[in-house]
């Protein structure tokens, strides 16, 4: 082995080691905010379901958010879109 090869092999572990350390801090908090949206959307189902709130009112506000959310922001925007397809459906459903 010669004396390049040894430092490759050194810096592709510790960015092996870094990636991990860094994955294993975030999946905790990816975790969570799964969890946070589930209970969002079920709290938001069980307004609809109660009557409180219309599904077309919700998606038309989802839609309200995205046609003003920065188009970068793709994390945002998804979540919106999610929502939005969900309680669209919701009322051609109904």
């Amino acid at each position: 082995m010669n004396d390049q090869a040894v430092p490759d092999q050194l810096r592709k572990a510790l960015a092996q080691a870094a990636g991990d350390a860094a994955q294993a801090k975030v999946m905790p908090v990816v975790k969570m905010i799964a969890a946070q949206q589930i209970v969002v959307m079920d709290l938001m189902q069980m307004l609809v379901d109660a009557k409180v709130l219309h599904a077309d009112e919700i998606a038309a506000r989802m839609r309200h958010h995205i046609d003003h959310t920065d188009t970068k922001d793709m994390a945002a925007r998804t979540l919106f879109e999610q929502v939005r397809s969900r309680f669209a459906s919701a009322t051609q459903t109904s």
